[in-house]
This record gives C-alpha cells, sequence and structure tokens, in this order.
C-alpha cells in the first residue's frame, strides 16, 4: 500500500475503525511509535491491520516533521 496516497478514510485496522486519518492525526499528536499507537488505539499487536502502522509511520513522521520545521517544500 502506497500509504502516502491513500485516501485518508482507509481503514487501517478495521475491528477497531481505525482509519488512516486517525492514525495520521495521533502521530500529529506526538504518538510516533507503534507502541504508542498500540496502547492510544487499545489494540493488540498482531490485531489484523497493525502490522501497517510502522509503515504508515514511516511515512508521515517525516512529513510531519517537515511541516513542524517549516520545511515542507513549498516554492
Amino acid at each position: 500500500m502506497d500509504w502516502g496516497r491513500a485516501p485518508a478514510d482507509t481503514m487501517v485496522v478495521p475491528s477497531k475503525n481505525i482509519t488512516l486519518r486517525d492514525v495520521v492525526q495521533a502521530a500529529a499528536d506526538g504518538v510516533d511509535t507503534v507502541d504508542g499507537l498500540l496502547g492510544h488505539f487499545d489494540v493488540e499487536e498482531g490485531t489484523a491491520g497493525t502490522e501497517e502502522l510502522q509503515p504508515i509511520l514511516d511515512v508521515f513522521i517525516p512529513a510531519i516533521a517537515r511541516l513542524r520545521s517549516g520545511q515542507c517544500g513549498g516554492g
């Protein structure tokens, strides 16, 4: 999955109704590890979809950091 291009309402952890938007919002709020996300969403490691949390963080944590630093890449 290309998480950088996926729609925000893409389901990540279906059993908990956790969408990409939810994961990115949690990351923006400072939850920047898989363990942190598991605790934040009260979901157990191994639940279907949790294997996608790290790839999502890998895409969005750097983007969030760039936005916070003002280096968003705009002209």
